[in-house]
């Protein structure tokens, strides 16, 4: 399983992907589930995601769709079906430039289905978009709420995730 954070460092708001994989990283998580930064060009999601060949997937990161309110927090399935060729080259042009940000990450790998059917995604909605350190804290208060529904999509418990041990996991 691999719960994977995509983020736009200092970027305030938009780095939440990022930051969540920080704040996950200290704490203790069972063998079968890797966690990673994959807050890098979605083409290097791709060659991450064919390599590890996950049975599960769950993608957090902060998307501004403007339809909610700052810090709300959406939870789905991902449609797998594969962008258009167009949209695809264009994201992957993107990319090159230096683009990161969730939606290139699931065109890229959905157009080249490496994608489990079991793929889901947290996103949260941002509010401050510039460059800078620290969240908001209409999305500073979405972190525990995200982190417990990672928790369920992992199949644990509350009381299931502590801090790691000194020196690691």
């Amino acid at each position: 399983m691999l719960v994977g954070g995509v983020g736009l460092p200092w970027m305030r708001d938009l780095d939440f992907g990022t930051q969540f994989v920080r704040r996950m990283e200290v704490l203790d998580w069972p063998g079968d589930v890797l966690v990673e930064d994959l807050s890098y060009a979605a083409h290097r999601v791709l060659h991450l995601l064919q390599e590890v060949k996950p049975d599960k997937v769950i993608l957090v990161g902060a998307m501004p769709r403007f339809a909610d309110v700052a810090g709300t927090v959406r939870r789905y399935s991902l449609d797998l079906t594969p962008p258009s060729d167009e949209d695809v080259q264009a994201r992957l042009g993107d990319a090159a430039g230096g683009t990161i940000d969730l939606d290139h990450t699931l065109a890229v790998g959905r157009y080249w289905k490496a994608f489990p059917e079991d793929t889901v995604v947290i996103e949260v909605e941002p509010a401050d978009r510039t460059f800078g350190l620290g969240f908001t804290d209409a999305v500073e208060a979405a972190m525990e709420p995200v982190l417990a529904m990672v928790r369920e999509e992992v199949g644990m418990r509350s009381d299931d995730v502590r801090a790691a041990p000194a020196g690691g996991s």
